[in-house]
């Protein structure tokens, strides 16, 4: 029963929640996660984790068969993702209507033939910069992002979905995580945050459905930045 599938959303926050067999501890995947099916028992669908960015690489998992059949897709991810974000002049103050009155770094991000404003940083004082100029990865996504509230977000944009997926950052291609992410919001601590929220589905659902081949869907793609 070696049968390659492709995780789906279960919750509209971006992830799905399974079990891992030899424990039963709850995990969440993001989608496009990559399983492979290994065997079917009393209405229970396992399957090995084959890919991604999760600690999870390589364990078995399972789920409900209902629940296999609506959330395990055999369509997989498309080419590499490619996003490109230009500094727009110095630091400006603005008012947000969920974090108040903030001195941020715009920029405008393109992806996919959609542009959308972002804020590179809203956190002075040294302890947080914005993103440098370069070629940066994006990585998959790594974990639930849950921890930080975005319900504010999304109770004023209808039908947002993906708001708790955070995807990260290697600097200058750089192998390994920096802390920054890309990610829904209105304050930035030196990541690429997306200000203009009507437009974060489209990027969450460009980024999401993308990989790079080869790395066992560890990259997303690259973004590059421009002053």
């Amino acid at each position: 029963m070696r049968t390659r599938k492709f995780t789906r959303r279960a919750e509209n926050s971006g992830w799905l929640v399974v079990r891992l067999a030899a424990t039963r501890q709850e995990i969440a995947l993001c989608e496009y996660t990559k399983v492979e099916l290994t065997r079917e028992s009393a209405g229970i669908v396992y399957f090995k984790i084959v890919d991604g960015n999760s600690g999870f690489v390589g364990q078995e998992a399972l789920l409900h068969k209902k629940n296999a059949d609506l959330y395990l897709s055999d369509v997989g991810p498309r080419a590499p993702a490619t996003v490109n974000v230009r500094y727009t002049g110095d630091p400006a103050w603005e008012v947000s209507p969920f974090k108040g009155r903030l001195l941020q770094q715009w920029a405008i991000e393109t992806f996919n033939g959609t542009n959308a404003q972002v804020t590179l940083n809203s956190v002075w004082g040294g302890r947080f910069t914005p993103i440098p100029v370069g070629v940066h990865k994006i990585f998959a996504p790594d974990r639930s992002h849950q921890n930080i509230p975005t319900t504010g977000y999304v109770a004023v944009t209808p039908g947002m979905h993906g708001n708790d997926v955070w995807f990260p950052i290697g600097l200058h291609g750089g192998a390994v995580p920096s802390g920054r992410y890309l990610h829904v919001g209105h304050l930035s601590e030196g990541c690429i945050t997306s200000y203009e929220l009507q437009k974060w589905n489209a990027l969450y659902d460009y980024l999401i459905s993308s990989r790079e081949p080869g790395y066992m869907g560890k990259y997303i793609g690259k973004v590059t930045v421009q002053k």
